[in-house]
């Protein structure tokens, strides 16, 4: 069975459109969405509406969580955009709908969240992170959750793989590129990257194929500025749109 597995699209339609055509071209079985479909940019409705079409499986995250319950805890700047995607997002049957989603999902050996293991929505999985942190997230995957393999994550937008070894990044430039990775039989976490919103420094969405025996990175570029366009237009804060150009 062939996966696609992509995360934090933030009601980037533009991103989203180019990935969804990428995707196609490889016919996977079916597609996961691990989470903040909506958030940060102009088009909150359009987002859900393509994930709800295209994914077989949609997770819960904190920017879902964050227009049903509030964001207290958000950056003054999320704090605006949710407030402001919370206002576009009435309709009940919306809001029906993400009260629906669960935070996690386990297929086969593996778990799918935004977060990480520990808290499946709020929670980072980061490569900042010290080793000696990463070590004990290995350790939570290792110890608390018995016959689970993989983790595969978003929320923190950076395209990464890590295990036991340490972290991992892809690349596809220069003349030895690496973006496939075999991963069967090991203890890792998959950091899928993001539709949306990436910051990495690369400003192209991020997805990736999982056929149970590896993983393979793919990089999809799209008109970043028609989307900090839109959400110049729409009064969301201008730093939300010159961060698309960037990837940061």
């Amino acid at each position: 069975m062939l996966q696609a597995i992509i995360s934090d699209i933030h009601s980037n339609v533009p991103a989203l459109t180019a990935v969804l055509k990428d995707i196609e071209q490889h016919k996977p079985d079916y597609i996961v969405c691990l989470g903040d479909t909506v958030g940060y940019g102009p088009q909150p409705k359009e987002a859900l509406q393509m994930v709800r079409q295209n994914c077989k499986v949609i997770l819960m995250g904190n920017h879902e969580h964050a227009v049903l319950n509030g964001a207290e805890n958000f950056t003054p700047l999320a704090q605006m955009a949710i407030e402001w995607t919370a206002g576009q997002l009435r309709d009940p049957e919306i809001l029906s709908f993400l009260s629906s989603l669960k935070p996690s999902e386990k297929i086969g050996d593996n778990m799918y969240v935004h977060g990480s293991l520990r808290d499946p929505i709020i929670d980072y999985v980061r490569e900042a992170d010290s080793p000696w942190m990463f070590h004990r997230l290995l350790q939570t995957l290792q110890d608390e959750f018995e016959g689970i393999n993989l983790c595969f994550v978003g929320h923190n937008h950076r395209a990464f793989l890590g295990t036991g070894v340490g972290y991992i990044f892809p690349h596809d430039d220069g003349d030895n590129p690496q973006t496939k990775f075999r991963v069967e039989g090991q203890k890792a976490y998959v950091s899928v990257g993001s539709v949306g919103q990436p910051r990495d420094g690369d400003s192209r969405s991020s997805y990736i194929l999982y056929d149970g025996n590896s993983v393979e990175y793919h990089r999809v570029k799209y008109d970043a500025d028609k989307t900090a366009s839109m959400i110049r237009e729409v009064g969301l804060p201008e730093f939300l749109a010159d961060r698309l150009i960037y990837g940061e």
